[in-house]
């Protein structure tokens, strides 16, 4: 049996999305507004901001579109809901 996971999370891309998201201290924002449990589409939306202050365009684009597709937002959601319950 093959392991497809990436240092403990679904696929390279949620892994490398939590380091970015740990980077630009996403669980100390969540914390100062007041802790709330926040779902996946919260998570996206999140990192479709931070890409769209660079706004790629043309194979770019394609790159990061075909990059966020891969992405476990659900994992990440429930992966920062658990660090605001501790």
């Amino acid at each position: 049996m093959t392991d497809n996971t990436y240092n403990g999370c679904s696929s390279f891309e949620t892994w490398q999305a939590g380091l970015w998201l740990n980077g630009s201290d996403f669980l100390g924002m969540l914390q100062e507004d007041g802790g709330k449990q926040i779902d996946a589409e919260y998570v996206e939306n999140f990192i479709r901001d931070m890409l769209s202050q660079h706004e790629p365009s043309g194979l770019l684009c394609d790159i990061v579109n075909a990059w966020i597709s891969c992405v476990n937002f659900v994992e990440l959601a429930d992966h920062f809901n658990l660090d605001l319950e501790g």
